[in-house]
């Protein structure tokens, strides 16, 4: 991995950049809270790594976002023109899954 630390704060930054874009129509607040959360943890880190601790942390902090309704697993981004709409939903789940990958125990 390139580098661990800048990967997952550039996916996150993306991911709240998707959710605050489509606030209007889901009541995405606690996940940018969180999102945000996340980030300021990483940047007050000095390190290049993160320690082991903190991304435990940080691991608690996102799985937090999936619970059992309404949860990130849940979001779906909804659109009159079909392919807008498919385009967005295949590049939400990617990042999730980026994320989910970096953040792997």
């Amino acid at each position: 991995m390139v580098n661990f630390k800048e990967d997952l704060m550039e996916s996150l930054i993306d991911l709240l950049g998707v959710l605050s874009e489509h606030k209007q129509r889901h009541n995405v607040n606690y996940f940018i809270g969180t999102i945000k959360n996340m980030i300021a943890i990483i940047q007050n880190i000095e390190n290049p790594e993160l320690p082991n601790e903190c991304i435990e942390k940080l691991r608690k902090m996102y799985k937090s976002m999936f619970f059992p309704r309404d949860g990130l697993s849940d979001f779906y981004i909804l659109d009159s023109d079909a392919t807008y709409m498919t385009k967005c939903n295949t590049q939400f789940s990617s990042l999730l899954n980026r994320i989910d990958a970096l953040l792997e125990e």
